[in-house]
């Protein structure tokens, strides 16, 4: 799937890919991976307690992804799968579970991703972001 058409066939609807725990943000990240590669998500992710945790348990490369570290001279491309840590200053700001979104654009300093339940609640949606608290992504291997 062209990433235009997931883009514009969940903004401002809410994803409930598990049907459990109400529209997650992990619930977005899976419905992009079965519409993508066409497979059952948790084929290619298991399940995981927390969105930090299937980042931390991916491995570095497999046929669907290639595992990237934030650093400060990389940035994610328009698609990939980026994840986001417990923040240290404020652990409120993720929860314990830490956060993931899918990449519309970014720079250096920048992403502009596409999200679901941040803030809390909130349907599938555009916001910028910088890296703070970010992990790193997964950029697909197509």
């Amino acid at each position: 799937m062209v990433i235009e058409n997931f883009f514009n066939k969940w903004n401002s609807r809410f994803v409930d890919y598990d049907g459990k725990f109400g529209n997650q943000c992990m619930d977005l990240m899976r419905q992009y991976i079965k519409e993508r590669f066409g497979t059952d998500a948790y084929k290619i992710i298991p399940p995981v307690n927390y969105a930090k945790n299937a980042f931390y348990n991916y491995p570095n490369e497999t046929q669907y992804f290639k595992k990237i570290l934030n650093g400060p001279t990389n940035s994610p491309a328009k698609g990939d799968i980026v994840f986001f840590k417990t923040s240290l200053w404020w652990p409120w700001y993720y929860g314990i579970a830490g956060h993931v979104e899918i990449v519309s654009q970014a720079d250096m300093y920048n992403m502009i991703n596409f999200a679901q339940n941040w803030p809390t609640g909130s349907p599938c949606h555009f916001q910028k972001r910088k890296y703070k608290d970010c992990l790193g992504w997964l950029t697909p291997k197509t």
